[in-house]
């Protein structure tokens, strides 16, 4: 009897011919990440190629890429059935990337990978559809969806180039990631206020703050809190601040002729280096934040300098000079230098640790032979320790260390002194596990160190100056142009996830803008003569409360009754549009978009003898130029961001007005006529 030959899909086979030559050339011919790089490496070391490529959190510390899954008591290698093509991914794909850009790329195959151990899927190229749907419920099981959402779109991205490259058997172009997590924009309820202060500072912490930039005597927090000035000033990030240059202040002249401050800013996420003036009130602690600043790191940048002078030379400081003609050093001189206390034990333990040589020698006054190191074995250690990409502390814009501003002794952030013979860079932990942010890593908060907190309840996070200023702005009525530039944002419609200004908020500002032209259009900038009320109380009883909408704000009071209108916002004179917000004026433009093809099929059925068409063309016409009108309010550059628009009446009444219209028709004239429609003004 013949044997039965296997039979392989010609798709399948392509597939796999095609992941072979894939990760072939990944491993032999491309060098990112070093042409030394040991490829089949659980762990891959990237900090000199991030500090190379000028990205900025290389000097954060090490950088590495784990290709192996995290395991209660350690950690095991993913399975051949993803690891290489993983690494063959990132090598190839995000070698430009950030390093967590490359995580979330491993975290996907990851999850691949056990999504087809759990489906009996033995090679990558036979992944379906069935495979990556489980590989998100596994990601669902492990963490919350909003962690999950951070990681599935990336997943998705995976999914298009393994297909759109042949890469699998099935196409898999048509896959796409849902969002986990429901998304809510809303402004009132639980959800919000959860997320307002999770964002925005405690303002008992601001007020710590502020009295501890007055008070704080000591290096580390005098660093500290005038980090944290300069971050109550201007809306940056931290990696920005951290990578200011020591002359980064430029003082300028206005067009009133009055002085002010403004700093050199380095860019990030997209966004150019610029120089950002600084609001006047917040002029002159900045410049008493700087001058602070400047003179903690003074020693450090002097280190810096001379290590660009002398790289195979260990500075000293000059009391210590006298050193440097010496072939052996005692205990007591390391000490000192390295900030190590003088016990012998603590040193000689450092040493061991550091792995420099220990040797003896004899003095005249000691009997026993006394331990020393010798000059060029603890010189050659120091020298070792230059960070990674010395002499430059940003390769993007070329400063050096020694124009840098946040460059400190190492160790001024540990429990030892400074170090008198190396230096380096503030990094984010520093200035965050100082602040609190980070309670699980036992350190003290500087509202502790300088006796503000002794119970230890005050946090702030760095990102949260960047949300409380970004909301200051939403709220003073910036329009969204200028709030992405002071905030050094490459996109505007990223302001929205930044804007936290509560209903409340909201109301007041719509009740401000009742009877006043200069802040409305429409209905509300209307005020009745001869009211029996103030306008203040008016406003009150006009716009009771307010509700989000896509496109703007619904003043509708739910408790008397619910919406008549069927959440026909664009047609209901109880909804309101403030002009600036992107995301808003936006949806309009979209609204108007479709309204414009609605009317296209209306058109078409009327030339094709549909019954009813013309009345469809009617009914978009009218939404038509009402969505044009109000977009051409929205997009007006002469009124200010900001204005309330509140759309007037149209055909469309709501369901008690359209019985109140048919109890007029049966009863004739004589009854108290509602306003006709015709009587409605047009949008202005």
């Amino acid at each position: 009897m013949t044997a039965p030959i296997p039979f392989s899909p010609l798709a399948r086979a392509t597939a796999a011919e095609n992941v072979a030559s894939y990760v072939a050339r990944a491993r032999n011919q491309l060098t990112a990440f070093g042409a030394d790089l040991d490829f089949d490496a659980d762990q891959w070391e990237i900090t000199k190629h991030y500090a190379a490529t000028g990205y900025r959190d290389s000097r954060q510390g090490r950088k590495h890429l784990l290709f192996s899954h995290p395991e209660k008591g350690g950690r095991r290698s993913t399975s051949d059935r993803t690891r290489d093509l993983a690494k063959s991914y990132v090598r190839s794909e995000l070698a430009g990337s950030s390093s967590s850009d490359m995580e979330r790329a491993i975290y996907c195959f990851r999850a691949i990978d056990d999504a087809m151990q759990a489906l009996s899927v033995e090679h990558i190229w036979d992944c379906d559809i069935g495979v990556l749907n489980k590989a998100v419920d596994l990601m669902v099981q492990r963490v919350k969806a909003k962690s999950v959402d951070t990681y599935g779109p990336k997943l998705g991205i995976i999914v298009r180039f393994l297909s759109e490259n042949g890469l699998t058997r099935y196409p898999l172009e048509s896959w796409k990631y849902t969002r986990q997590e429901r998304q809510s924009y809303g402004r009132v309820g639980g959800e919000f206020e959860r997320r307002r202060q999770e964002r925005l500072p405690d303002p008992k912490a601001l007020e710590a703050l502020a009295e501890a930039f007055c008070v704080a005597t000591e290096p580390r927090d005098v660093l500290v809190t005038s980090a944290s000035a300069i971050l109550c000033a201007a809306p940056e990030r931290i990696n920005e601040v951290l990578f200011l240059r020591e002359d980064c202040e430029v003082e300028q002249s206005g067009e009133d002729g009055k002085p002010y401050l403004g700093l050199r800013w380095v860019g990030s996420k997209g966004y150019d280096d610029h120089v950002k003036l600084v609001l006047p009130v917040m002029a002159d602690v900045v410049r008493s934040a700087l001058s602070k600043i400047r003179v903690v790191t003074a020693e450090s940048r002097k280190m810096a300098a001379w290590y660009e002078q002398h790289p195979d030379r260990l500075y000293l400081p000059e009391n210590m000079e006298h050193l440097r003609k010496s072939e052996l050093l005692d205990l007591e001189d390391i000490a000192i230098l390295v900030g190590v206390r003088k016990k012998r034990g603590d040193v000689r333990r450092w040493l061991i640790d550091s792995k420099v040589p220990i040797t003896t020698t004899s003095r005249p006054s000691s009997r026993r032979p006394v331990l020393a190191v010798r000059f060029d074995d603890f010189q050659a250690h120091i020298l070792s320790l230059l960070p990674v990409g010395f002499p430059l502390c940003d390769a993007r814009s070329g400063m050096p260390y020694s124009k840098s501003l946040f460059v400190v002794p190492r160790g001024l952030f540990g429990v030892g002194q400074p170090w008198r013979c190396m230096f380096e860079s503030v990094r984010y932990h520093h200035i965050g596990c100082a602040l609190g942010q980070n309670a699980t890593s036992g350190s003290i908060t500087v509202f502790r160190r300088v006796g503000l907190d002794p119970d230890g309840r005050l946090f702030i996070r760095s990102h949260q100056f960047r949300h409380y200023l970004n909301t200051l702005a939403q709220g003073a009525h910036l329009t969204q142009v200028d709030i992405a530039k002071w905030s050094g944002r490459a996109n505007v419609y990223q302001n929205t996830a930044y804007d936290h200004v509560s209903s409340e908020e909201i109301v007041t500002q719509i009740r401000e803008a009742v009877g006043d032209h200069t802040k409305a259009i429409g209905p509300l900038a209307e005020i009745p003569k001869n009211l029996p009320v103030s306008r203040a109380e008016f406003a009150e009883m006009v716009v009771p409360t307010a509700h989000i909408t896509l496109y703007g704000f619904c003043i509708h009071d739910y408790t008397t009754a619910p919406c008549e209108m069927f959440r026909q916002c664009l047609d209901c004179r109880e909804h309101v549009c403030v002009k600036g917000l992107p995301d808003k004026t936006g949806r309009v433009r979209q609204a108007l978009a479709a309204t414009r093809a609605k009317l296209e099929k209306a058109i078409r059925a009327v030339a094709d003898g549909v019954f009813g068409a013309e009345e469809w063309i009617e009914t978009h016409q009218a939404a038509e130029a009402r969505l044009e009108n109000l977009l051409a309010i929205l997009e007006d550059p002469n009124i200010a961001d900001g204005a309330i628009v509140q759309l007037t009446a149209t055909n469309t009444h709501s369901l008690s007005e359209g019985a109140v219209l048919d109890r007029l028709r049966l009863d004739g004239p004589s009854t108290a006529a509602l306003a006709s429609p015709s009587q409605n003004k047009a949008l202005t």
